[in-house]
């Protein structure tokens, strides 16, 4: 029995120790969280970024000293992977690396940088880059390494600051930030023209566009496309010289934005021209009887012209294409001022390249040979080779038609009316005699219109060398309706 007691006894002592021993350790842990706070609080230290509300009131607050020696240190900039139960403080927070734009977007940049395990997330400020007193202002909080900001300004650039950070319950903390400029894709160039060429040059010009801090441009020759200049901002035209004429060059130009990812570039505007095709020179174009006749030289290398109008130089609209230098409109508002472009053009296999234009203008009028026509005439054109009767203002019935011979027996020009009209009727003169069936005399017996069967072709170039005999001839269904409507005394006006 007493060999029991004395065991009993033992078990007791060592209860007794291992409970002060218990109560001891719980005390040291309590005592050491009350008397050395400064210990966690001498870790908290603040990047020099602008910091939000939270961080400001928390500086304001406590006093924050070094971090101990004991601290642990940033991790290495390697290519491993940080463990994703690291811990950090606001010692060794990581900077952010490989901050990059991911393609190029005319309204978005895309932000993408290396992640980092262990961290709460990412603070994204910006400012607009190259603005004078721009501070950086917190823009997105997010928790990957990516951000999309949408809905930008195309051409717009901004500065940006990314930084990773870490929070407890006295407030969050930043690491170094790593700094990039980032821009949207900037507008594509607009009015890209030819505006001047010679036998072996050719000058292009565009609007400046106040988003962009240059142009390319490339140039295809032979078949192979090449970057062929750069400019800067405030160049707006650019001549090449040394050209082969009569063989096609193709330019095409782009903006570009410049930013930590090189140059951003836009959409591009397309020229295709021929070395030496010049834009056409007036030949003597006029405004008659409401309607305008465009006359012009030839330009070297060209197959045909593009005849366009506009009333405010900002429309235009294409008229006609003609492949002789020559144009003739229809009836125009008497009064008003009518804006012409004719462009050259050559085709080079499937294209239509076109050459600098011809400008012209004329305000309609209705008088000729000191004369205010009505509103019922005739009108033939020689040069266009081409007959208008206008009815009441409008144009009722028109032909091409074949004029005296050029030169030899031309059909005089001036100021007619209808003086007699005949169905049939046998034409003589001293060495012919023509039967026709609608004959409407304007020059005493001697000139008038009338239908000419023995014609298989109308207008052109016919009356230069195969021309009548000075009167003015019709096709059969043409001459037969002109006959029907028009009566003796309209007024006939050949120009």
């Amino acid at each position: 029995m007493s060999f029991m007691k004395k065991k009993t006894i033992i078990i007791s002592v060592a209860s007794v120790l291992a409970l002060a021993v218990a109560i001891a350790a719980v005390w040291a842990i309590l005592a050491n969280r009350n008397t050395a706070p400064d210990n966690k609080k001498s870790n908290h230290v603040i990047s020099g970024l602008s910091e939000p509300t939270q961080i400001t009131s928390i500086i304001k607050e406590r006093d924050f000293t070094a971090p101990s020696e004991t601290a642990t240190q940033a991790p290495e900039d390697t290519d491993e992977t940080v463990d994703e139960q690291t811990v950090y403080n606001a010692a060794n927070i990581p900077a952010v690396t490989e901050l990059k734009r991911l393609g190029g977007q005319p309204d978005s940049i895309n932000l993408v940088w290396r992640d980092t395990k262990g961290v709460k997330g990412y603070r994204v400020y910006w400012k607009r880059s190259g603005v004078k007193d721009a501070i950086y202002t917190l823009f997105s909080t997010v928790k990957r390494a990516n951000l999309e900001i949408r809905n930008l300004p195309q051409g717009s650039k901004y500065d940006f600051k990314v930084v990773a950070f870490i929070a407890d319950e006295y407030g969050s903390y930043e690491g170094k930030a790593a700094e990039c400029t980032f821009a949207t894709e900037p507008k594509a160039v607009s009015g890209f023209k030819l505006t001047d060429a010679t036998s072996d040059t050719t000058t292009m010009s565009w609007t400046k566009n106040d988003n962009a801090d240059g142009y390319i441009m490339q140039r295809c020759y032979g078949g192979v496309w090449s970057e062929y200049k750069t400019f800067d901002a405030d160049t707006t035209e650019f001549t090449d010289k040394e050209l082969s004429g009569g063989r096609a060059y193709f330019y095409r130009i782009s903006s570009f934005r410049e930013d930590s990812d090189g140059k951003l570039e836009s959409e591009t505007a397309d020229i295709y021209t021929v070395a030496g095709m010049t834009a056409p020179t007036d030949n003597g174009s006029t405004s008659r009887l409401g309607r305008v006749s465009l006359d012009f030289n030839r330009s070297q290398y060209a197959e045909g012209y593009e005849v366009y109008f506009s009333l405010d130089k900002k429309n235009w609209e294409l008229l006609d294409e003609v492949t002789e230098p020559h144009y003739s409109s229809t009836r125009l508002t008497d009064g008003e001022t009518y804006y012409f472009r004719v462009y050259p053009f050559k085709n080079i296999s499937y294209l239509k390249v076109r050459g600098p234009f011809l400008a012209l203008s004329f305000t309609a009028n209705t008088e000729i040979y000191d004369k205010q026509v009505g509103d019922t005439y005739i009108e033939v054109s020689l040069s266009d080779q081409h007959m208008w009767y206008v009815k009441d203002g409008s144009v009722f019935l028109d032909s091409p038609v074949v004029s005296g011979n050029k030169s030899t027996m031309d059909t005089p020009k001036g100021f007619y009316s209808i003086l007699s009209k005949a169905s049939p009727c046998t034409l003589k003169g001293d060495d012919y005699v023509s039967y026709v069936d609608y004959w409407m005399a304007f020059i005493g017996g001697s000139y008038g219109l009338h239908d000419a069967s023995w014609r298989s072709n109308f207008g052109g170039n016919i009356y230069n060398g195969d021309g009548s005999h000075g009167c003015v001839n019709l096709p059969n269904d043409i001459a037969k309706k002109l006959y029907n409507n028009a009566s003796v005394g309209t007024p006939v006006i050949v120009y």
